[in-house]
């Protein structure tokens, strides 16, 4: 069927055809942002956030922390050693 330029396109054109997505049930929306991504993502595009906990990376330890235990354990190790 010719298409006609005044008409709009509706279902009778594309009759025949299959229409839908295949993707469309490899998608989901993200929890965070409501962007639709892939179900199997780790991580939204969209926002940024992770998806699940399992996903997400360990944060990172501060140094800090391990500079005070570091200090910690050199006044321990000179107060064993000044009351030997």
């Amino acid at each position: 069927m010719p298409r006609r330029d005044d008409d709009e396109l509706d279902e009778a054109d594309y009759s025949g055809f299959d229409t839908s997505d295949p993707d469309d049930d490899l998608t989901a929306p993200c929890p965070h942002c409501g962007a639709v991504i892939y179900e199997e993502s780790e991580q939204c595009p969209g926002c940024g956030k992770y998806l699940s906990q399992e996903d997400a990376p360990a944060p990172a330890r501060s140094t800090w922390i391990f500079l005070g235990v570091v200090i910690c354990l050199v006044i321990v190790a000179c107060w064993i050693i000044a009351g030997m």
